[in-house]
């Protein structure tokens, strides 16, 4: 991931955001640099001011990927980062700035090179590593594993991390990377999954759809999908991007106004979505330091704040 440098893009911010959305169902991924190296703690209370201004109480933060063997190195930065950004969110709540989250996202690339699930001792190795991080204090605890296992040794994983939380008294929630493919995870393993978590975020990007009609269809569908398969007790935030232009991805197509549309097209049809999400941060609010385009975040943020966050979403 492209790091950030200490000087955020001027934006322009609300007076205050809207309120129809749930913020603790609004989440967002945050750029590495924000962990990787060192601020102070009021910049932290900057950016976490930022994010209450719309109405974003989930903050995630990507860890280092776990190896062969299922082990993680986390950096010192790291490690202090966290901690503070945990410091931070607590007194910012407790002093009535909004209730903000910091979850720690851990990353696996399946694959030769890749930890093996179905191993119990690299399962342990990962809820080793994961257990370990939760003492810097972080409250959210979410899984990305890519490309997406429909095995034994995934579910297995997340039974064993459940039972660590428990043990640990964890409070947080446990939420999973997901695929916005409806072909992927068959409706009996989607069910199992959620059964699982607390959180279902499925990624509605980079579909490579050529309009967005295409795109909002594809988003609606595949919620609807979701809305039909998984467990009730798992909340469905799906992830909308706001981010420059690749092979896979035109920001003309895909952004957050058509995103939320497809979102919208869901719900009126009877479907649950319980939230939404950004990738990511650093394209939203901060136009990836002009490679992005700033009239691209500009309308994200716009469109974010006038009708994302004033949807009526599912209880």
């Amino acid at each position: 991931m492209v790091a950030v440098t200490l000087a955020a893009l001027a934006v322009e911010r609300p007076a205050q955001a809207l309120a129809s959305a749930n913020p603790s169902e609004m989440l967002t991924y945050m750029p590495t640099e924000l962990v990787h190296s060192l601020h102070t703690p009021a910049q932290v209370d900057g950016y976490l001011s930022d994010l209450a201004e719309y109405d974003i109480g989930q903050a995630l933060f990507q860890m280092p990927r776990f190896n062969k063997k299922g082990k993680l190195k986390l950096p010192a930065s790291n490690a202090q980062m966290l901690t503070l950004w945990s410091e931070c969110a607590a007194r910012y709540d407790s002093e009535g700035g909004a209730d903000i989250s910091v979850t720690a996202v851990f990353n696996a690339a399946l694959g030769t090179r890749g930890p093996n699930l179905e191993l119990a001792a690299t399962r342990a190795n990962m809820i080793t590593a994961v257990r370990s991080v939760l003492t810097l204090g972080v409250s959210g605890v979410q899984l990305d594993v890519e490309p997406f296992p429909e095995t034994q040794g995934f579910t297995t994983l997340l039974v064993e991390l459940d039972a660590m939380l428990a043990a640990a008294h964890s409070g947080g929630t446990v939420s999973v990377v997901a695929p916005a493919e409806t072909s992927t995870w068959k409706p009996a393993y989607l069910d199992r999954v959620s059964q699982l978590v607390g959180q279902l975020d499925p990624t509605f990007y980079e579909s490579e759809l050529p309009s967005a009609a295409d795109y909002e269809e594809w988003v609606s569908d595949g919620l609807a999908y979701y809305s039909a398969n998984a467990a009730p007790s798992a909340s469905i935030i799906p992830v909308i991007p706001s981010y420059r232009a690749n092979a896979y991805h035109s920001p003309i197509t895909e952004n957050i106004a058509t995103g939320t549309t497809g979102i919208e097209q869901a719900l009126s049809t009877g479907d649950r979505v319980n939230g939404a999400g950004i990738w990511w941060w650093f394209g939203f609010f901060e136009d990836e330091d002009g490679r992005y385009g700033e009239r691209y975040a500009a309308a994200d943020r716009a469109a974010w704040l006038a009708h994302t966050v004033d949807i009526a979403f599912s209880p």
